[in-house]
């Protein structure tokens, strides 16, 4: 008989204790979420707008600078010979003479 009290005494506490430590600890919500499309496709999106738009902005800008009439292009294959003409020139006057 005591053996039973005892045993139901202990099974009443831990129902008990059980209880209150669910109660203390804090409810957390795990969210998952997947999102899965057709695997041929390219991963890109899209976003376009659902409607046009009332009026378009203009920032006003300043006025760019005049090109310069003294500065104009390059041919490149007349810079080459130039370019292969000085260094010629060049390699000419540091040879050291051979009299």
């Amino acid at each position: 008989m005591i053996n039973s009290r005892y045993m139901l005494i202990v099974g009443i506490l831990s129902v008990f204790v059980s209880a209150i430590v669910i109660a203390a600890e804090p409810e957390t919500v795990k969210l998952r979420t997947t999102i899965s499309g057709n695997q041929e496709q390219p991963k890109t999106i899209y976003i376009l707008p659902w409607q046009t738009p009332v009026s378009i902005i203009r920032i006003p800008a300043q006025q760019l600078p005049e090109h310069d009439k003294s500065v104009s292009p390059l041919d490149r294959q007349q810079f080459l010979r130039f370019i292969a003409v000085q260094s010629a020139t060049v390699s000419l006057q540091t040879k050291p003479d051979s009299n």
